[in-house]
Formats: structure tokens, sequence, C-alpha cells
């Protein structure tokens, strides 16, 4: 019993989800397909029972002129009616179908604009965007499907009454018929339902194979090693498969369909008979044969359109249950405290050990160290030793599993996550490539700052980026990329590298953090970058990762990170006294430049 009220419930939740949406998406179109749909369930009842009115009056022998010419001019007015209905319905649906697909497009964008990097990490949750916006209709189809259910129901018992009332026994002859395109129907719903889960992971690889053919960022590697074959081979491998499948159930389901059908029109069959009888027998008018005909044929296509509204219906809800669970996704990260941080503060990592969603093996393992305000530190470790991620956590981007981080003593979690964000300007060595003007790029890190002319010259003064752009005949307003710009600007990597460098400069806060901020760049602008880097921090605290040790000699203080856990720290002297892990790294790239 709890498990049919618990399914109602759900329904009934969904339901108004659905209407809700569609109601808010567009108002207007919402209330526009409100009142075709009712107009649509009513005229064509009244234009049967006007048919069998004209037909009748035709053939009787008295005078019935007058009431022939009315229904007759009736009839053809909603006819009329309905093909303008019709046309007018096409409009309405093609202009609300605009409307909430942008409106879901916006709540996506929003919703996963603000999820954990977590949320990114999992195969299983890409599934389910995918899932969700492949299935935006099922919002408002939901809700006219309610409706649709209502009227095919009033449909149904209207006619079951109609033919009922000529031969009882053949109206529920009529329903008994159809109960093996009930059955049927639900089985089938069902199992299409379960194929499109299982086919959804093989949908996602060739997404992905066709995504790479046309992926500008990839092309060099496509052609280099020739590898457009094989990605267009995977694509076909995997869409043959999925073809041959879904081919073998269409055949199966549409040689079952015909049996079934032979089935359901044997109740038109038996009461075309009847009523022939009945009209040679003067029992009935030639319009009253049409007219049972009709009823007939009208009860069978609707109780098939009942049936087949319901397992749509209830198709959609698993659907729609679904896309409802990932609109409540909340994330857990990015749910803010409220203190605000100071411009620098003292950073501590307390005894803390992290692994990324979906893995084993811990990135950090009981790591602790201090960043006093206004120092210059730089994080030295292997790849893989979790140099990154300790950024990634110092910005809540995710939380550790053991330990915790403070910022002058409070925990990380106290405070307003995008407040601390502002704290600092970064450079990741990940940087990413924007189709965008130019301004607007390097202005990402402090958006309302966009068209300050000056603060971004000096931004791209400190990091070389003026060099660049000094002969663009748009300046600032050049687009970088080719994506949607014809004239768009393309840069080598070391360019982008300084643009991204810029980005960081232009935020003008008092912590600096530069992750690999050389790692594209040539020796001599390496040297410039650091040089500045120093000379611009006074007073400032920075973090900087960089695998050219030689950048971090002159660091206040040096981390040197190993298995997780920082091993060594100290200055660059004091490091080379030691005679450790630093002093061994630091001699073994010495001696390659002696």
């Amino acid at each position: 019993m709890n498990k049919i009220k618990q399914f109602f419930s759900g329904l009934l939740n969904n339901v108004w989800f659905g209407m809700k949406a569609s109601f808010e998406a567009s108002k207007f179109y919402f209330s526009m397909k409100l009142i075709i749909l009712l107009s649509t369930t009513a005229i064509p009842l009244v234009n049967i029972w006007l048919w069998k009115e004209v037909l009748n009056g035709i053939v009787k022998s008295e005078n019935t002129g007058y009431t022939v010419t009315v229904c007759l001019s009736i009839y053809l007015f909603l006819k009329m009616s309905t093909y303008l209905l019709d046309q007018f319905n096409t409009y309405v649906n093609s202009r609300y179908s605009d409307e909430l697909h942008f409106y879901i497009e916006i709540v996506m964008m929003k919703k996963t604009s603000r999820m954990d990097l977590a949320f990114f990490d999992s195969a299983n949750m890409s599934d389910k965007v995918r899932h969700t916006r492949s299935n935006f209709g099922i919002i408002t189809q939901m809700t006219w499907l309610v409706f649709d259910i209502i009227s095919s129901f009033i449909n149904v018992i209207a006619t079951f009454i109609i033919v009922c009332s000529y031969k009882w026994w053949l109206g529920i002859t009529s329903l008994i018929l159809l109960i093996p395109f009930f059955v049927y129907n639900k089985k089938y719903t069902e199992r299409r339902l379960k194929m499109e889960k299982e086919q959804l992971r093989d949908n996602r690889k060739m997404d992905y194979y066709q995504n790479a053919c046309f992926n500008n960022d990839v092309q060099f590697e496509i052609k280099l090693n020739n590898i457009g074959r094989y990605l267009v081979q995977k694509y076909k491998d995997i869409w043959k498969n999925i073809y041959r499948i879904n081919k073998k159930e269409y055949i199966r389901n549409n040689i079952i369909n015909m049996l079934i059908m032979f089935i359901n029109i044997s109740s038109e069959f038996l009461v075309l008979t009847f009523s022939v009888f009945d009209v040679v027998n003067q029992k009935i008018g030639i319009g009253d044969l049409q007219y049972n005909l009709s009823m007939t044929s009208r009860l069978r296509t609707q109780a098939q359109t009942l049936v087949d509204t319901i397992n749509q219906f209830l198709e959609n809800n698993t659907r729609l249950i679904e896309l409802r669970e990932f609109m409540n996704l909340q994330p857990k990260v990015e749910k803010s405290g409220t203190l605000k941080p100071s411009n620098n503060p003292r950073i501590e990592f307390c005894n803390v050990s992290f692994r990324y969603p979906n893995t084993e093996q811990y990135v950090l393992k009981d790591c602790s160290f201090t960043i006093e305000p206004h120092e210059k530190v730089g994080l030295i470790g292997l790849n893989g030793a979790g140099k990154s991620t300790i950024f990634k956590l110092m910005f809540r981007f995710y939380d550790p599993q053991e330990g915790c981080i403070k910022l002058d003593g409070v925990d990380l979690k106290e405070y307003d996550i995008y407040a601390v964000r502002k704290v600092f300007g970064v450079l990741f060595q990940d940087y990413v490539t924007y189709c965008l003007p130019l301004r607007e790029i390097i202005a990402l890190s402090d958006f309302d700052e966009r068209f300050n002319d000056e603060k971004l010259k000096k931004a791209c003064d400190i990091s070389g980026v003026s060099a660049i752009i000094k002969d663009w005949e748009q300046g600032f307003d050049s687009v970088l990329g080719r994506y949607y710009a014809d004239n768009g600007k393309d840069l080598s990597g070391g360019q982008w590298q300084l643009v991204g460098l810029a980005r960081a400069y232009f935020k003008d806060s008092e912590y600096m953090i530069l992750d690999e901020p050389s790692a594209a760049l040539d020796p001599i602008s390496e040297d410039r970058i650091f040089e500045q880097l120093y000379h611009l921090s006074e007073g400032k605290s920075s973090v900087t990762i960089s695998h050219r040790l030689s950048n971090t000699t002159l660091a206040d203080k040096i981390l040197v990170i190993d298995d997780g856990h920082i091993i060594e720290q100290g200055s660059h002297s004091e490091l080379l006294k030691k005679n450790g892990k630093y002093a061994k790294l630091f001699n073994l790239q010495a001696s390659k430049y002696i």
C-alpha cells in the first residue's frame, strides 16, 4: 500500500513539476495550448453528431431542409475551425518549443556552473547530464499528456456510451478486443526504456568520436598520425551494433502490431454487419449506420490513444524522475559559509588527506604546512606528487576526506567560498583558451573592469602581452581563436600562457597563485616573468609551482612534496645544506647546464 501511495505521490509531484516549468517557460503559449486542446477535444464529437443529422435529414421523406442546412453550416464551420486550429497549433508548438528549450537550457547552464568539480569527474553523472538534456521536451510533454489523458478518457466514455446505446454488447466487445493492444503496448514501452538506458553509454562514445573529428585542438595529431579513419571506424562499429539491435526490435514490433490491428478492427466489422442488416430492415437510417460505424471506430482509436498516452505518461514519468533528480542536485562544496577572508590570509593545511572522486589512491596523505602572510613560497615535487591538488583544495573545488584547511586559524568551510576565490590571482598550468575579445579574456578575473584600458595595458605590459598585440589594429578588441571569428588571432602555446598570466595580474590581488606559469615560454620570457613576479609582489603573498628549480631560488620558503605530503621545507640555501630531496633535484638540473 505504501509503495502505491509513494508511486502516485511521485506521479503528482512530477506532473506539478512539469506544469510549473511549462507555465514559467512561456505563460502566453501555455494558455494558447490549453485553449487549443480543449477545442480540439470537443469539436470532433460535435461534428460526428452533426454529420449523422445531415445524413438522416437527407434520406428522410419529410421536409427537413432547414435542419439539414443549419447542421451542415455548423459542421462546415467547425471543420474549417479545426483546420485553422491545426495551423495555429503548429505555430504555437514551434514558438513554445523554442521558449521552453531556451528556458531549460538556461536552468541547466546555471545548475552545472554551480556544481562541484567532483560532479564532472563522474562518467555516470555525465550520462545523467546527456540524458537530461535529451529529455527537455519531457517537461512540457508531461503537462499536455495530463490534458490528453483527460481528453481521451472523456472521449472514450462518451463514445462507449453511444456505441452501447445501439447494442450494449458491441461496446463491451470493442473494449475486450483492445486488451491485447493494452498489454503489448505496456510491455513494449518498458522494453524500449530499458534499451535506451543500455545504449546510453554507447551513444556517448559515438559523441566522443564524432566531436574528436571536429575538434580544432586535435586536428594536428589526427592528421599527423592519420587516426581519422580509426575514429570514423569506431563510430561506425558502435552505430552498426545499435542499428542492428534497434532494427530487430523495430521489425518484431511492427509484426506484432499488425496482428493486433486485425484483432482491434474486428469490432468495426461487427458494427458494420449489424448496422447494414438494421438499415435493410428499416430499423435505423443510413445516417445512423454511418454514425454507429464512426463511433465504433472512434471508440477503438480513442481507447488506443488513451493507452498510448498513459504509457507515454508513465514512460515520461520515469524520465522526469531522473530529470528532477538532476535539477534538484545541490553542490556540497559550493555551499558557502559567511565569513569574509583578509586580503593576505595565513593558510594552514592540517593533516590533510585527499583522493579524487571515484578513485582509491590518495593524492595527499596527512599533509601539513603553513604559508604566512606576505610570504613567497615555491612548491616543488615530481609529477603527480599533489602540487596542483593543493591549490584545488585551497579554492574549495574539493573538500579533503581527512584533516582541514584553515584561513587565519578558521576552517575554510566557514568562509564565503566566492569571497575566498576573489582573494587570489591565479594561473593554472592547464590554462584555458577562449574565443573571445582579448579584453574580455584578460578581464575574466575582474570582469567589471573590462573597459578599463589603463588597467588592461598595465597587465599586458607586466605579462609581456603588449609585445604580441602592438601591431593589432583592433588592439584589446581583437578576437582570439577562430571558432566563430574568421579574422580571429591565432596564438602559440607560449603566447596563450602570457595571456593567462595577464589575467592573473589584471586582478591586482594581494595573493598570486601560479601553477607552472612559464611551462610554454622561451628562456628569456621565463626569466623576465619570474624577475617581475618577485619584484611586483613586494609586500604580497605568492605560491609558485615550477619544475625548473632555478625559478624558486628567491622564494622565502620552499615546500617539497613527495608521496602526498611535505617532506622538506625551508629556504633555498637551507635545503641545499640539508642535502635531501630538494638538493638532489636542484643539483641534477644544475649539472645539465655545466
